[in-house]
């Protein structure tokens, strides 16, 4: 799977650090389409509130200081208004912890999910350990906002450790491993977007991915959007997006050919989609996010 771009986010990555940073407005309209991915991800919200963050079916309504934790293959998504949002104060911070990085961290990562979206149910010790995660997100945010050198590097390497450790200590919970599902849904939805990543290159349309995985064209629409509410073609830019993205930071290539080997036939298609989903052109991305590594 992989992790599909936020609407309107400043995403910040750095060779430098092992978690991605997210920075989000406060902004008047916020929809985060479902969607899920291997990585943990943590949301803290900082200045504004959300209405409606959904993880797997669950429903939450998040104020100033409220962390929700995503764990890896856990379908999420956001819906939130707020009507005197400007756009100018960040709103929320998250942090998008690659498996990878946990393992390196904690060898039996994939045994165990955290459990810390019920504050309601905490311990007098937990209360305690979210009261310190929270101090731990609030000094990562300013020193990564703040002129970043190789002690400020080192100290949010630190911080992030300290985090990790203190889910891990406090919040990490045995996974109750079921028997294997009979019902085929996820297996079909994991067909739909193996089948869209692995040819997000090719002018796809929806009957080609109607065939591929023996749907019809509108059943095919009807089930991705009952299940992950987007359409196929929304979650092929959200590829084509993600794949344009590592281009531009790794690549020397120019926006034409990145633009042409990602699927989207032109500059102009990519910037349209970068627009939506980052909220800057695929130029103006590339030279924010390289400076930063």
């Amino acid at each position: 799977m992989i992790v599909m771009a936020y609407p309107r986010q400043f995403i910040y990555t750095t060779k430098k650090l092992p978690v991605l940073f997210i920075i989000h407005p406060a902004l008047k309209d916020v929809v985060v389409h479902r969607h899920w991915h291997d990585d943990v991800e943590l949301n803290y919200t900082l200045s504004d509130t959300i209405d409606d963050f959904m993880i797997e079916n669950h429903h939450f309504q998040t104020t100033p200081g409220r962390i929700l934790v995503v764990n890896s293959d856990e379908i999420h998504g956001v819906r939130s208004h707020q009507a005197s949002a400007d756009g100018h104060e960040p709103a929320a911070l998250t942090l998008v912890f690659p498996m990878a990085y946990l393992q390196d961290c904690y060898a039996s990562i994939n045994q165990i999910k955290f459990d810390l979206n019920h504050p309601e149910n905490f311990t007098a010790d937990q209360q305690q350990a979210y009261r310190e995660l929270q101090q731990l997100l609030n000094q990562l945010l300013g020193l990564f906002m703040a002129e970043q050198n190789e002690l400020t590097i080192l100290k949010i390497r630190a911080l992030l450790m300290l985090l990790v450790m203190t889910m891990i200590e406090h919040f990490g919970r045995q996974k109750m491993f079921a028997l294997p599902n009979s019902d085929d849904k996820q297996t079909r939805i994991n067909a739909i977007t193996d089948y869209i990543e692995q040819h997000y290159q090719e002018h796809l349309q929806i009957q080609d991915i109607a065939a591929a995985v023996h749907l019809s064209k509108e059943y095919l629409v009807r089930f991705f959007k009952a299940n992950l509410d987007t359409t196929p073609y929304q979650y092929l830019a959200y590829v084509r997006c993600q794949k344009a993205q590592v281009a531009l930071l790794h690549s020397e290539d120019t926006l034409t050919t990145i633009a042409i080997n990602t699927g989207f036939g032109s500059l102009r298609a990519m910037d349209r989609t970068f627009q939506k989903y980052t909220h800057s052109s695929a130029r103006n991305w590339r030279i924010k996010n390289q400076a930063r590594q």
